[in-house]
């Protein structure tokens, strides 16, 4: 979304958080937001495949309540996309509105549903000629960096199973510090799934680690017709860094969300009763080391 709509779902949001009563909250009209605009997008390829995964998470690994989502892994013959679906649709209703010339508060109604929806925070793009991985990680600042794909070390192991009622065999790795277990379908030749999971001899149709905080499952496919961009956000405001930089960055911001505020956007300011009490957020990522 555009970088002020994005502020102000992002207040909404903080607000929310530290338990503020929303009346208390100066609302917004439309004349108080600026024009829509274009999705900034970097665009890598057309997808002519898309694969969706529903997503389920813990963002406390400490608590047992789950958070549900939705991703979609686009397949084009250079690339790989993977990211949040209601993302991606809220992207694509912000553009067909700009391009039909509706109001921002046009998106307001018809967009906030969906990205209230979007939790999932790690957008990507793979090069399957070059093995290079562009990572985007959101959080109260964006982060990108770029990287060589990891090489996973899979255990093909007994096992066997239908999903969607294809046969599936099993597997598992150790990746990013967590042991993940894998159900592969041998007759999909797409060596490919969720995240940055690939390697297997077939599609990956369900992962999750074993310590039941990140879940993946495969809950549709569909070919193309009509491609579809294989993209990542473009905005000025995402912060180029590497990879280890990138996640100490959203610990940091975790631990202090309110000063992590404040330091991305400098003319907020919060009440004293909103400065009052704890600031520190759970911190469970998809990869732990």
């Amino acid at each position: 979304m555009t970088k002020n709509l994005l502020l102000a779902y992002s207040l909404a949001v903080i607000i929310a958080l530290l338990g503020t009563e929303t009346s208390k909250a100066q609302s917004l009209s439309g004349s108080d937001m600026p024009p829509l605009k274009p999705i900034e997008k970097t665009v890598f390829d057309t997808a002519y495949t898309e694969i969706y995964y529903e997503y389920s998470f813990r963002k406390d690994s400490m608590k047992s309540k789950w958070t549900y989502g939705q991703t979609i892994l686009l397949v084009g013959k250079k690339c790989l996309g993977f990211m949040d679906y209601y993302q991606w649709q809220f992207d694509k209703a912000n553009d067909s509105l700009y391009y039909a010339k509706q109001s921002p508060m046009s998106l307001i109604t018809n967009g906030s549903g969906l990205i209230q929806n979007a939790v999932y925070k790690y957008p990507l793009v793979i090069d399957k000629g070059t093995g290079r991985a562009i990572v985007q990680v959101q959080n109260i600042n964006n982060y990108e960096y770029t990287e060589q794909m990891p090489v996973i070390n899979w255990n093909l192991t007994d096992g066997d199973t239908l999903i969607s009622n294809v046969p599936c065999k099993k597997a598992f790795c150790v990746y990013g510090g967590r042991k993940w277990n894998a159900w592969y379908a041998p007759t999909f030749h797409l060596k490919a799934g969720p995240y940055l999971f690939s390697g297997l001899p077939g599609l990956i149709f369900d992962i999750k680690d074993a310590k039941n905080n990140y879940h993946f499952t495969l809950n549709g496919l569909e070919n193309l017709t009509i491609g579809t961009a294989i993209y990542l956000h473009a905005d000025v405001k995402i912060i180029k860094t590497t990879r280890q930089n990138a996640l100490r960055a959203v610990e940091n911001e975790q631990r202090d969300i309110i000063k992590a505020f404040e330091m991305a956007s400098p003319g907020i300011r919060f009440s004293e009763d909103m400065q009052k009490g704890i600031h520190s957020r759970p911190y469970n990522p998809i990869e732990i080391e």
